[in-house]
């Protein structure tokens, strides 16, 4: 196969990728983040300021915000000078804005199925360099259609762009070693410094780029510190970039106003931070806002990774702390067959020896990236989603696609490569539009996906509009109360239906409950502090359970049951 004729046919791959996720995004209500997101992606792009959502670095939602813009919505309202209980708050921001929830929602989200598209190009071109054309094209369908990848493509987050930046950075890296030139490097920079706007786990690549330039260095037969005064180069790039980034969305914002904003975000109950660390994040931000800005969201993700962030479920059990194998058993029972199956053939092949050194350096280098982040992950409290690892997937995919381009059997090698790209697409469309509820067929599909994982792996609010279609297909809306988690706003999508109360006594009818509520509502609430409503959605879960009638499903996030009257005695 020939370089062009590879590169269009990954055209198609990634246009398939990036089509499947406008259309699944169409019809997904605004997940549980996307209110808050879409609020921040606003006011940086439109107001200049930054007092919104710390814990996320800018650029994403720069993008969106711009993106929101100019289909014709309009910035959050806040009080001068800033007041958090004057400021407005993201649901009120979705439901009173100059376009309606939907509009605003999908506007924020379409740049994100570009990122896709954008980053199956990026894995073509990565193999097509180290592992040739034909298997280029199989792992760029790895990537295209994975249903995690193509999931959070049509959601209004950092995970993808986060993946992008991270893949991007280490290929430039890579290149920049054959190269030897500066100027790789300082694209090198530029890529580093646009991750670290990205997402606040792109600090992983520091120490990742560092062991690659001493590797470098030590693999020279002549010494030379051009891999190291390049890496310093690339450091100061991605500072530049990163500074600018910020700049850009609090570019209206006063250095008090910057102060500001980081008091709230320290103080907050979720992240409590120290006097200590409070007053070294402000010392800075008065010296530079930006860099202030970065640091305190810095903060806040140590501040919070150490008191807990939340309940975290797995496969029945519930924890503060969080749990070690969370992830390793998210990757083997959320990503597909195809994909595992990729894995293993990539195991299978692998001989060191039968490397040349540059491919070598490759795989090491990927392979040993992705060990570094999954190690990470394990040791945090913040169990909320598979997608924090999305990463993993493009640097094992080119790890394997470089494996399988140098196996003694390469045709063979390169089919299997392919029926495992051919065997995920399968997968995908067999879930579709429900990408985000996907669970592998070792687990029971979708369907059974609840046994082992909640929140984002399976409901986070995306199924409340199909809930509104379903419910006046079968003429049940105005007898129906809603016990909904997510970003969404059920008055808008079911205006018949009425809202659970928690306070309330139940009454019979129908009931469309959020599975995350089922299970692990009350407790997320108690956690809270929320005892009265915690109480209440515990009483909804055991009657429930006790005298529900399942009338099915929609999507695999949201159940229906009919609820028989409480027997008399």
């Amino acid at each position: 196969m020939s370089r062009p004729l590879s590169f269009v046919l990954a055209l198609l791959v990634a246009a398939g990728g990036a089509a499947l996720s406008y259309d699944h995004l169409r019809l997904d209500s605004a997940t549980m983040d996307e209110p808050f997101h879409a609020l921040a992606s606003a006011e940086y792009a439109l107001s200049g300021t930054y007092f919104a959502n710390l814990e996320h670095p800018p650029l994403a939602k720069l993008v969106a915000g711009i993106s929101l813009g100019l289909a014709g919505g309009r910035p959050p309202r806040f009080t001068k000078p800033f007041a958090m209980k004057g400021a407005e708050q993201p649901r009120p921001f979705l439901i009173s804005n100059d376009l309606p929830p939907d509009r605003l929602i999908r506007a924020a989200r379409l740049p994100f199925p570009i990122v896709l598209f954008a980053l199956t190009l990026l894995v073509h071109a990565a193999v097509a360099r180290w592992a040739g054309p034909p298997v280029a094209l199989a792992a760029a369908a790895l990537i295209a259609f994975e249903p995690n990848f193509v999931a959070h493509a049509g959601v209004l987050h950092t995970d993808v762009p986060f993946a992008l930046g991270f893949l991007g950075t280490l290929h430039l890296a890579l290149l920049a070693l054959e190269s030897e030139g500066l100027g790789m490097w300082a694209a090198v920079g530029a890529a580093l410094g646009a991750t670290l706007a990205t997402k606040f786990s792109a600090v992983f690549l520091v120490p990742v780029l560092l062991v690659l330039a001493l590797v470098a260095l030590l693999r020279r037969e002549r010494r030379s510190l051009r891999p190291v005064l390049g890496l310093g180069l690339a450091f100061a790039v991605a500072l530049a970039v990163l500074l600018g980034i910020y700049a850009a969305a609090m570019r209206h914002m006063s250095r008090d106003e910057a102060a500001e904003a980081i008091e709230i975000f320290l103080r907050a109950p979720v992240r409590e931070a120290t006097p200590a660390t409070r007053e070294r994040v402000l010392t800075v931000s008065r010296f530079c806002p930006p860099l202030g800005h970065y640091l305190a969201g810095l903060a806040g993700i140590a501040a919070q990774n150490r008191i807990g962030g939340g309940v975290n479920y797995l496969r029945g059990e519930l924890s503060v702390e969080g749990f070690p194998a969370y992830f390793p058993i998210a990757l083997a029972v959320k990503s597909s067959l195809g994909f595992l199956a990729a894995l293993a053939l990539g195991a299978a092949l692998f001989r060191p020896s039968r490397l040349a050194a540059p491919r070598l350096l490759v795989v090491g280098t990927l392979a040993g990236a992705s060990l570094y982040l999954l190690l990470n992950g394990m040791g945090t409290s913040y169990n909320i989603g598979l997608r924090h690892m999305l990463p993993l997937y493009p640097l094992l995919a080119v790890a394997v696609a470089v494996v399988v381009g140098s196996a003694p059997s390469a045709r063979g090698a390169l089919l299997a490569l392919a029926a495992c790209a051919t065997f995920q697409l399968g997968e995908t469309l067999s879930v579709h539009p429900h990408e985000l509820s996907f669970f592998n067929l070792l687990v029971g599909g979708p369907a059974g996906g609840g046994a082992w994982l909640s929140d984002s792996n399976l409901d986070w609010g995306q199924d409340l509009t199909r809930l509104g279609l379903e419910l006046r297909r079968r003429g049940v809306e105005g007898e129906t109360t809603i016990a909904y988690f997510g970003g969404g706003h059920p008055p808008f999508d079911c205006p018949k239906a009425k809202l659970f109360d928690p306070a309330a006594p139940l009454s019979p009818g129908v009931y469309a409950v959020s599975s995350y509520l089922l299970t692990l509502g009350p407790e997320v609430l108690a956690h809270r502090g929320e005892r009265a409503a915690a109480a209440g959605y515990e009483r909804l879960r055991r009657a429930l359970r006790s005298r529900g009638e399942p009338l099915g499903r929609v999507g695999y996030s949201i159940l229906l049951f009919r609820l028989r009257a409480e027997p008399q005695p």
